[in-house]
């Protein structure tokens, strides 16, 4: 496989996703300090010299706080969208225009949140991975922009009852749960259920909140419609705060099911087995 990634850390502390294929890297989005940034990339196997440029897919400081001290550090480029960079001097990239980075190709797609917010896609010319951590709604324009890809992260910030009955003040339970804040594991659940017939095989879940979420419940939720919607062997995991999720290998073949039938040397026979 060509194209892989590795979302590094995800989540109000810091954001950070390293994505690749054999001619080079690059992150989207660089929330933690460049110190911290090399630790999670020695995590996977790789170091800061490998990533050849920075994407930006908003201004809040958990995306691009790490920006000054990479430059300071490697030097390397940062883009960004209209709107999004231009205190931290990046360079301007309108949505929708490709960007080519050694063997990557991105372009970014605006979605709804309380700042102006870009999700990006990126490919190698074979593969599609999109990216959209932080949105409070999927628009039909957004689920069409998302659709085909065969890897997605997407955010599933709380649950709703728990945000509901927890600790946040009236004010930011109203905003997160709004259409330009957060998307909730049933949002996110029903969003992997539209673009389930469309390609998709790995799904990630990002920017999980510490205190009206879980990875469990997250997991359990999306997994669950999916089974339902009968597409239960697409791989869902859920991204950490503090660890890179294991690399995924976009287009990476479903697991054939178990009633299929096997030849060759040294193969075990399963021809018949249900759940």
């Amino acid at each position: 496989m060509s194209l892989r990634l590795s979302v590094l850390a995800s989540g109000s502390s810091g954001n950070a996703t390293y994505m690749e294929t054999d001619e080079g890297g690059l992150l989207v989005d660089a929330g933690l300090s460049c110190r911290r940034i090399a630790v999670l990339l020695a995590r996977i196997g790789r170091r800061l010299e490998d990533v050849d440029a920075v994407l930006l897919t908003h201004g809040h400081s958990d995306h691009t706080s790490g920006v000054r001290s990479l430059v300071r550090e490697r030097g390397m480029p940062i883009y960004s969208a209209p709107d999004v960079g231009g205190r931290l001097g990046t360079i301007t990239v309108e949505a929708g225009e490709t960007l080519r980075i050694g063997g990557l190709m991105a372009e970014f797609f605006e979605v709804p949140h309380d700042s102006r917010t870009y999700g990006v896609c990126v490919s190698d010319d074979e593969r599609t991975a999109i990216i959209a951590t932080d949105l409070g709604e999927i628009s039909v324009d957004v689920l069409r922009r998302m659709r085909g890809a065969e890897a997605v992260v997407l955010e599933a910030n709380h649950e709703l009852e728990w945000l509901r009955r927890g600790p946040y003040p009236t004010d930011l339970k109203r905003r997160v749960a709004s259409g330009n804040g957060h998307l909730s594991n049933r949002q996110t659940a029903q969003a992997a259920c539209d673009l389930a017939p469309h390609g998709l095989k790995d799904l990630v879940l990002a920017h999980l909140s510490k205190t009206n979420n879980s990875p469990a419940r997250a997991t359990g939720t999306v997994t669950s419609a999916l089974r339902e919607a009968g597409h239960g062997r697409i791989r869902v995991r859920a991204a950490l705060a503090s660890h890179p999720t294991p690399w995924v290998d976009v287009g990476e073949l479903l697991e054939s099911p178990e009633y299929a039938y096997r030849y060759g040397k040294g193969e075990v026979q399963k021809l018949f087995e249900t759940e």
